[in-house]
C-alpha cells in the first residue's frame, strides 16, 4: 500500500483590530451575548463577515487616479520619450 502524504495546512494571518464602545454599547453587547449564549468576539465577527459580505459587491476594482495625479514614478515612459526626442535631433544635425 502506498503510504498517503498528509496536506500541508496554510497558516491564517491574523491581525488585531481595536475600536472603543460606550458603557451602554457594551452593556446591550453583553445582553444580547448572554442570551443568544454567544461570546462577544464570535458576534462581532459574524456581524464584520455578514456586513463585508453584503457589500462586497459594490466596492470599486481599481484605485481611481485623476488626471491631474504627477507621473513621478512613471520611469520607463520618460526615458523612452527623452531617447526618442534625442534621436531625432542627432538625425536632423547629421543630414544637412
Amino acid at each position: 500500500m502506498a503510504v498517503s502524504k498528509k496536506k500541508i495546512k496554510r497558516k491564517i494571518k491574523y491581525k488585531k483590530f481595536e475600536f472603543k464602545l460606550s458603557e451602554k454599547q457594551k452593556k446591550i453587547i453583553d445582553k444580547f451575548c448572554h442570551a443568544k449564549k454567544v461570546s462577544p468576539n464570535k458576534m462581532m465577527k459574524t456581524a464584520i463577515r455578514d456586513y463585508i459580505s453584503k457589500f462586497a459587491d459594490s466596492l470599486p476594482e481599481e484605485d481611481y487616479i485623476s488626471e491631474n495625479q504627477l507621473k513621478l514614478f512613471d520611469v520607463e515612459e520618460d526615458q523612452e520619450l527623452f531617447n526618442s526626442v534625442q534621436e531625432q535631433s542627432e538625425f536632423k544635425e547629421t543630414l544637412f
